[in-house]
């Protein structure tokens, strides 16, 4: 199965950029490495989801590792896009403190998929669990196509 990512212009600058700041390579001019890791933007880490979809159902899982279901908005708008945001606010730390390492990530976060236009948006069902969330859409009655029987003989005209 062939699998299909959406190009990313920054992605190689983005894993170039931890390359030079990886302890490796670092020196005392570029600061402390760990300190770039904490700096990376928020908007680098989207939800992960998987969307997958049978004869009976679409299914969505987001890995949401850490998230209460308190923190986390599933949505479905009238125009059938399914909305997932999840928000985590940070730790607090103390003064005697000193991170050797940060790597969990605090803020919101957001991801947004259309959705097609043959489900039963009203029986969608959400659960989370082990920090997985599962969203189940069931495809609305399958429409097929009808043979329609021509009532009445063809009418010609007599001239």
């Amino acid at each position: 199965m062939t699998s299909m990512q959406r190009f990313d212009p920054f992605r190689e600058m983005r894993h170039f950029s931890r390359l030079l700041n990886s302890p490796l390579w670092a020196s005392q001019r570029w600061g402390d490495p760990l300190e770039h890791d904490e700096v990376e933007s928020a908007a680098a880490w989207r939800i992960p989801m998987d969307v997958r979809r049978d004869d009976q159902q679409l299914t969505v899982h987001a890995s949401l590792p850490g998230f209460a279901a308190a923190d986390v908005d599933v949505s479905i708008s009238p125009d059938r896009v399914l909305s997932v945001k999840a928000s985590r606010q940070s730790e607090v730390t103390r003064e005697s403190e000193e991170y050797l390492m940060r790597e969990r990530r605090s803020g919101s976060f957001a991801r947004a998929v259309r959705l097609p236009g043959d489900l039963d948006l009203d029986a969608a069902a959400v659960g989370l669990e082990h920090g997985v969330l599962t969203v189940t859409v069931p495809v609305a009655g399958t429409a097929q196509t009808r043979r329609l029987p021509i009532g009445g003989a063809a009418t010609t005209d007599g001239a």
